[in-house]
């Protein structure tokens, strides 16, 4: 039986010096993670690309993202590459969704002309309410 013999200090520092794997959390993983350095002034989002979605979001002012900086989706070897393409993801269902990204202030001035909607339906279901009930009314 061979004796086991005392690591020598080379061998040790050589074994410390390996890194493992480093941990992704769940929110950074599956098939619509997005990894890299996404422009701050844009906001991005996955469009499925099923029937004229992708070209109604363009008319919007979205663009596709072809950036070959920021890797899409968890690494998988079925996966084509998409190096200088649009990103492409395949859902669970077989649905294709392509990222795009539009300016963030359009996108914000897009979000509150939906709040202000929103605002008026529900000030309009108030008054009706009001109209025609009598006691009080509460929405939380």
């Amino acid at each position: 039986m061979p004796k086991l013999r005392k690591l020598e200090e080379s061998e040790m520092t050589a074994k410390e010096t390996i890194k493992r794997v480093v941990r992704k959390p769940l929110s950074q993983q599956g098939p619509q993670s997005i990894i890299g350095d996404k422009d701050p002034d844009f906001h991005y989002r996955f469009v499925n690309d099923v029937g004229s979605r992708v070209y109604n979001f363009q008319q919007a002012g979205y663009e596709l993202v072809t950036d070959d900086n920021l890797v899409v989706g968890d690494s998988r070897v079925s996966d084509a590459s998409n190096l200088g393409s649009a990103h492409r993801v395949v859902g669970d269902g077989g649905t294709v969704s392509v990222l795009m990204k539009i300016k963030k202030e359009w996108f914000e001035e897009d979000q509150a002309k939906k709040a202000a909607h929103v605002d008026e339906q529900e000030k309009a279901m108030k008054q009706d309410a009001s109209r025609e009930f009598t006691g009080t009314l509460k929405i939380s």
